[in-house]
């Protein structure tokens, strides 16, 4: 199961920029996400499909121009690791952002429940288990 789990994630990936939905549709109901470790959000750990979409809306509505990619996706059993490259600019300031983090996406039967977020590949690594 987990190098469907990877393709799962690579597809999403390849879709998500350009239809967001790529995403929600990969995420169980009851989802987990904990971006709390990279993102200062008040809504960085939030539990629940509507909750991730809310999640974007706020933070993606920052940014005049936003954009993502994955450079490097790991099969971990049930969980995919993947190395995020994400860029922007700030819609009110226009300051230019680009930064890397690692997510953990934790699957069960073919959808993600839980996803986190870390600063450090060894942190990613950790959780994954």
């Amino acid at each position: 199961m987990s190098q469907e789990n990877v393709e799962i994630v690579r597809r999403m990936y390849e879709q998500a920029n350009e239809r967001p939905d790529a995403l929600y549709e990969m995420l169980a109901d009851d989802v987990n996400w904990d971006a709390s470790a990279v993102d200062q959000l008040e809504l960085s750990t939030v539990h629940g499909r509507e909750a991730v979409m809310e999640f974007f809306r706020r933070w993606v509505g920052a940014f005049e121009h936003w954009g993502f990619e994955p450079e490097e996706l790991i099969d971990s059993g049930d969980c995919v690791i993947a190395r995020i490259h994400q860029w922007g600019r700030g819609k009110g300031s226009g300051v230019e952002v680009d930064g890397r983090f690692w997510q953990v996406w934790t699957f069960r039967n073919g959808k993600a429940i839980r996803t986190t977020h870390h600063r450090e590949k060894a942190e990613a690594l950790e959780a994954a288990g």
